[in-house]
């Protein structure tokens, strides 16, 4: 059983029951930690997104965060046609090809015709764009190791272990 449950923790401790998850929680006690949990996604998720905004300015000043969105998806999975990369993204179609457009105005990739249908075109990383986010990627690592070098190891592992588990849970449906 898991946590979820309310009887036990995923290593076999007891779960207190002021501790246990689910829908007999006691009053305030799951609300409330759920509520700092938010505003702390809120904090982090306002944080990485003006960090998106710089990152895409030092690889170009015009570059837009969608953009450089596109070019991290490319750097893990280049070459990918546009309906994939909109697919990956959960980004509106018109919008990433908009995208690739300007990236490929700024020299940041490629389209080239897909060798299995010459009506699919791949979209891929330049190698200045390539070298843009070498410089990029080391930075953002650098910048999380600064802040989690005081943690001890079993906790910065523990924080991987629970970003994981809520990665598990699938997208929630688009409302309508």
């Amino acid at each position: 059983m898991t946590a979820a449950s309310g009887t036990e923790r995923d290593r076999g401790t007891p779960v207190d029951p002021a501790e246990r998850v689910g829908p007999r929680s006691p009053a305030g006690g799951l609300e409330d930690a759920v509520d700092e949990v938010e505003r702390q996604f809120a904090t982090l998720m306002s944080g990485a997104r003006r960090r998106m905004r710089d990152y895409a300015a030092l690889v170009h000043p015009d570059l837009t965060p969608l953009g450089f969105t596109i070019l991290v998806l490319l750097r893990q999975c280049a070459p990918l046609p546009q309906s994939e990369l909109a697919q990956q993204l959960h980004a509106d179609k018109g919008a990433v090809s908009r995208s690739v457009t300007q990236l490929e105005d700024l020299g940041l990739v490629t389209r080239t015709p897909a060798p299995d249908d010459r009506r699919v075109a791949l979209v891929a990383l330049t190698e200045a764009a390539r070298q843009s986010l070498v410089g990029i990627t080391e930075r953002q690592r650098g910048l999380l190791h600064d802040r989690v070098s005081a943690w001890r190891v079993a906790e910065v592992r523990q924080l991987g272990d629970l970003l994981a588990r809520l990665n598990e849970f699938p997208p929630v449906p688009p409302a309508g």
